[in-house]
């Protein structure tokens, strides 16, 4: 089977992170278990990678505001037309589409091959937080991509239960994010008097809940918190001693402050777009290098397993708050531990879950 993985509106902070990972790992595995595969990314950044066929559109054109608006989506549209030309003269048997806001031509792309879609959010209650025009031009025009796409994967049973997917009848999958293991070195056990907490969040994705980590921070002093991806910019008012920020990290920089981390937080502030379940690639990858985790949300394959690794409070806007002493005390007891990485394989292990994946794939292609 020949598979074209098409990725479109992501920039350089997204494709050197987690997502990035996951989509370079997802072609390699494909290909490794017997399949053709090639990565077609849509992005207004240069992107240095021979993994990824990349297809560049700018977002600095300048003129007027009402000018600059039409020319940059007059770019975004050709750089998606010529990546749509090139997934076509690859031949694929199927599309695997990683759902983003609808930019034209993207339906030529869905009549190229039997397309799948992977929708890993509720779009549309997070393209509210993008303002009215966002918000109903995705409400809208989901249709054009939803509608004759031959299959969809659904990163939460949440996402797939929601009516605004259920409503267009596909076959669909529910499968959530995973981790190549071996791509993971296990980080040792720092030695610290005091506990240290690490949260990697992005600025603008309130979900996230930076500001509930800053608040428990306040009520926590006994506590140190790094925020990866964060800087002072983007902190109004003055920070509690015991916080330190970052700003974007990667590679060893990175590395380097997980290794002193007692335990990782997920995302704290999901009832924000109206979600209870996910799967944060941010939290496997936690675990990936054994650092243990606090989870503010419902997970797809970890709540409910009773790991002595695993700290789940509630989503809610107190649930920090009122979990603070818990939290604290979960950091402490962590403190010279690391989470179990051979339970979790089972759970997490990204091979197995392109296993399913490739099934899915074989049961839609022409």
């Amino acid at each position: 089977m020949r598979i074209a993985s098409v990725a479109i509106h992501l920039g350089q902070e997204i494709i050197s992170g987690g997502v990035g990972q996951k989509l370079r790992t997802q072609c390699r595995l494909w290909r490794a278990l017997g399949h053709e595969a090639r990565l077609f990314l849509h992005t207004p950044d240069v992107v240095d990678d021979p993994e990824i066929t990349r297809f560049r559109y700018d977002l600095r054109a300048g003129g007027p505001p009402g000018v600059r608006t039409l020319r940059r989506e007059a770019s975004r549209s050709r750089a998606l037309a010529e990546l749509i030309a090139a997934a076509a003269a690859y031949q694929p048997d199927v599309i695997y589409l990683r759902y983003g806001l609808f930019t034209w031509p993207l339906p030529r792309l869905l009549r190229t091959a039997p397309t799948v879609v992977e929708i890993n959010t509720n779009d549309v209650d997070e393209y509210r937080y993008r303002g009215s025009f966002y918000y109903y031009l995705n409400r809208e025009s989901r249709r054009w991509t939803l509608g004759p796409a031959a299959g969809l994967v659904y990163l939460s049973r949440e996402i797939g239960q929601l009516a605004a997917n259920r409503r267009w009848g596909k076959p669909g999958l529910v499968l959530a994010n995973g981790i190549d293991f071996s791509a993971f070195e296990p980080l040792p056990a720092p030695n610290h008097a005091q506990p240290h907490l690490v949260m990697v969040a992005t600025p603008g994705y309130d979900w996230h809940g930076v500001d509930h980590l800053l608040r428990l921070a306040q009520l926590r002093p006994e506590l140190h918190v790094d925020v990866v991806g964060y800087g002072p910019q983007d902190v109004p008012g003055e920070l509690p001693a015991n916080v330190r920020l970052h700003g974007f990290l990667r590679g060893e920089p990175l590395l380097q402050v997980l290794a002193q981390a007692d335990a990782a937080c997920g995302t704290l502030g999901l009832y924000r777009k109206n979600m209870e379940e996910a799967s944060p690639l941010k939290v496997r990858e936690a675990l990936g290098y054994g650092i243990p985790v606090v989870l503010g949300y419902e997970d797809t394959d970890l709540s409910g397993r009773d790991f002595p690794f695993i700290l789940q409070i509630p989503n809610r806007p107190d649930g920090v708050e009122t979990h603070a002493a818990e939290i604290a005390a979960f950091a402490a007891r962590m403190r010279g531990q690391r989470a179990d990485r051979e339970a979790l394989r089972p759970l997490l292990d990204q091979r197995a879950k392109e296993e399913q994946r490739l099934a899915f794939l074989e049961s839609i292609a022409r």
